[in-house]
C-alpha cells in the first residue's frame, strides 16, 4: 500500500497501529495440520474475532490462542489443498490459508511451526532442520494475499459525499468497495497465489506419483 497525499498516509497509520487492517496469507506447510474439535469455529464466530471472512459462509476455521512473547496472538486458518511429497512429513505438503487477529513478531510462522508442527517450507528459522532442510531450496513459501481497510479517502467528510455518488455497481463487496454494518466505507485488495507454489507442489506431487509407480 502506498499513500498518495498525507492525510491518507496519517489515516493508513492509524489503522496499522490500531490494528484495523486485515490481512489473509496463503502458506505451504510440511506435513497436514491436525484439526482438533475442541478448536474448530465457524465462520461466523471468526467474522466475530475480528478477521477477514464472510460470516455466512459455511466453512470452519482452526482457531489459534497461544501467546508469544507473552502477548496475545492468535490466528485462524484452514487447509485449502494437499499434495504428496517424497521429502514432507509423512509425505504431504498441505497449502493453508491464514488470518492473523494479531501481528506479532513472525506469529504465522511461529503458530505453525509451535502449535501445529506443521512448519512453513522453507522456515530455515523454525523449520527444525533435519530432513525439512530438503524443501528450503525455493525460500519463504508465505505471501500475503489479501488486505481489507477502512478507505482513506471514502472515510473523510469529503470522500464520503463522493462515495455516496457512486453507482451501486461500483460500491458492493464484490468490486471490493462497501459500506460496512458499521458505517464504514472498507476496501479490500487481492493477488492471485504465486506461482511457485502451485508449479511446486504439483512438482513434488507428480514425483511421488511417479516414482511409486515405477516401483514393481
Amino acid at each position: 500500500m502506498i499513500a498518495k497525499t498525507k492525510p491518507a498516509m496519517v489515516h493508513l497509520s492509524q489503522q496499522f497501529q490500531d490494528r484495523k487492517i486485515k490481512k489473509t496469507y496463503v502458506a505451504v506447510v510440511n506435513g497436514i495440520p491436525p484439526e482438533p474439535l475442541e478448536n474448530a469455529i465457524s465462520s461466523e464466530t471468526a467474522y466475530h474475532l475480528g478477521v477477514d471472512v464472510d460470516a455466512t459462509s459455511k466453512t470452519i476455521w482452526q482457531h489459534i490462542d497461544h501467546a508469544l512473547d507473552e502477548k496475545s496472538a492468535v490466528t485462524i486458518w484452514r487447509p485449502l489443498k494437499y499434495a504428496k511429497s517424497l521429502k514432507a512429513n509423512e509425505n504431504y505438503l498441505t497449502l493453508v490459508e491464514l488470518k492473523p487477529k494479531s501481528g506479532r513478531y513472525h506469529q504465522l510462522r511461529r503458530h505453525m511451526a509451535w502449535v501445529c508442527e506443521r512448519p512453513i517450507v522453507g522456515d530455515s528459522e523454525y523449520d527444525g532442520g533435519g530432513s525439512a532442510m530438503q524443501l528450503r531450496e525455493r525460500g519463504l513459501f508465505l505471501c500475503s494475499n489479501r488486505v481489507t481497510l477502512e478507505h482513506p479517502f471514502y472515510n473523510s467528510e469529503e470522500g464520503r459525499i463522493a462515495f455516496d455518488k457512486l453507482s451501486d455497481d461500483k460500491r458492493n463487496k464484490e468490486k471490493g468497495v462497501w459500506l460496512s454494518k458499521e458505517g464504514k466505507v472498507m476496501v479490500s485488495f487481492s493477488i492471485n497465489i504465486p506461482d511457485k507454489f502451485e508449479s511446486f507442489m504439483a512438482r513434488e506431487d507428480d514425483r511421488f506419483n511417479r516414482l511409486h509407480e515405477e516401483k514393481p
